[in-house]
């Protein structure tokens, strides 16, 4: 009996140290975030207007609507545009994947946040045209806002989408 009582205080000191221990996803999430920062991407988890908000899973069981928020890790790397680059207009832009994308200039369900960028450079208008289809499927959003070229992932994937998501970053950022 008085092992039955030693070994039921045991479990409930242990069971609370043990359920704070991350479990293997999020062990391989947090491997890939430190292999992010390793290769000089900043990983900020964050959240963002989903751009197909009237999916079905944006409505409760009343059919009352929710709001259409995704939560995102975004992967970020500062680049280094010209000095004519000072206009906003050229350095603003935002692709994003939707369900509904007609057919466009972007490949696949890709497509312009409004609408494209004036006057972006044609290499980086090509690169980006040659490699959105490359990304990882659950990569939603690719933007730059102020220098920041940003890719927001739900991070289904493993090493070779972050190696993916690390040379579309690292090339956006030199064009």
């Amino acid at each position: 009996m008085e092992y039955l009582i030693i070994v039921g205080i045991l479990l409930i000191v242990v069971a609370p140290v043990i359920a704070v221990l991350p479990n293997p996803s999020q062990r391989k999430k947090m491997a890939l975030r430190k292999a992010a920062m390793s290769l000089g991407i900043n990983v900020e988890i964050t959240s963002i207007d989903d751009p197909d908000p009237l999916q079905a899973k944006y409505l409760s069981s009343s059919g009352k609507r929710l709001p259409s928020i995704l939560k995102v890790v975004a992967y970020r790397v500062h680049c280094v545009r010209p000095t004519e680059w000072d206009d906003p207009r050229r350095r603003n832009w935002v692709i994003e994947r939707r369900l509904d994308n007609e057919e466009g200039e972007l490949p696949g369900a890709w497509c312009w946040g409004s609408e494209q960028p004036p006057e972006l450079s044609t290499k980086l208008l090509s690169f980006i045209v040659l490699n959105l289809e490359s990304l990882p499927q659950d990569v939603i959003r690719v933007d730059e806002r102020s220098r920041i070229i940003s890719i927001y992932w739900q991070e289904l994937g493993d090493e070779k989408g972050l190696q993916t998501i690390h040379y579309f970053l690292e090339n956006c950022g030199k064009l």
